[in-house]
């Protein structure tokens, strides 16, 4: 678990605190919400790739890398739900 001084963690991003995310992959987000490019912590980039694997907010509003879901699952307290019912908004 990362601590308050993590770089990641200095933008705002309370919002995120006790969300519902699901699963998914690089390809899914590439091909049903290319309007999400990088992790909203790390930046890391968004692959068309069915081996990396995200995770996305309800809304499809951001989209997390799976190390800083590692890092951060216990400070925000998420939700992870099963995936299978992401709404896409293209």
């Amino acid at each position: 678990m990362s601590n308050n001084k993590d770089w990641r963690l200095q933008k705002n991003v309370e919002y995120l605190k006790s969300v519902d995310l699901n699963p998914t992959d690089g390809e899914e987000i590439v091909n049903n919400a290319p309007h999400l490019k990088q992790c909203i912590f790390c930046l890391d980039k968004v692959m068309n790739s069915p081996y990396q694997r995200w995770f996305v907010t309800i809304d499809c509003a951001c989209c997390i890398c799976e190390n800083c879901y590692s890092d951060f699952n216990e400070i925000f307290e998420w939700k992870t739900l099963d995936g299978w019912d992401i709404e896409w908004k293209n």
